[in-house]
């Protein structure tokens, strides 16, 4: 995953794979990103400064079944879409999490195995505090 993902973002993250495998089975969560400028102060000179973070604009789960045709469109190497196939047929969507992640042009594709939470306990956090979160659920 992206280093530069906060844990709110990792909690929808795996709310979103959850809510995905239940109701399609197996897939994987595409995340589509944009930085964002933060401001800060730099002590005791008080001038501002701006630092950047990335900010999850949208997720979607992706049904296995639908998959390969978003990656051909893509455009990326049959070798690697046969890695990424092979990775959704064999993960445990119990505990782990296939990514797909658009930063700009960029595509970043990641297996989060054995997460710190898993993605039905994500999914009950949401649901929980889904005042929280509610804003950033389509």
């Amino acid at each position: 995953m992206p280093k530069e993902l906060n844990f709110t973002n990792f909690i929808l993250i795996g709310y979103t794979a959850w809510k995905g495998f239940y109701q399609f089975g197996r897939g994987a969560v595409f995340c589509h990103l944009k930085q964002v400028g933060l401001s800060s102060f730099d002590f005791p000179i008080c001038h501002a400064k701006y630092h950047y973070a990335k900010e999850i604009v949208s997720t979607h789960f992706l049904p296995q079944k639908q998959l390969a045709a978003y990656l051909h469109e893509w455009i990326l190497s049959p070798e690697i879409i046969t890695k990424i196939l092979k990775a959704v047929d064999t993960y445990d969507p119990k505990i782990d999490m296939i990514l797909l992640v658009q930063d700009g042009s960029q595509i970043e594709i990641d297996i989060l195995q054995k997460p710190v939470m898993t993605p039905r306990e994500c999914y009950q956090q949401v649901r929980q505090r889904w005042h929280e979160f509610s804003g950033y659920i389509a």
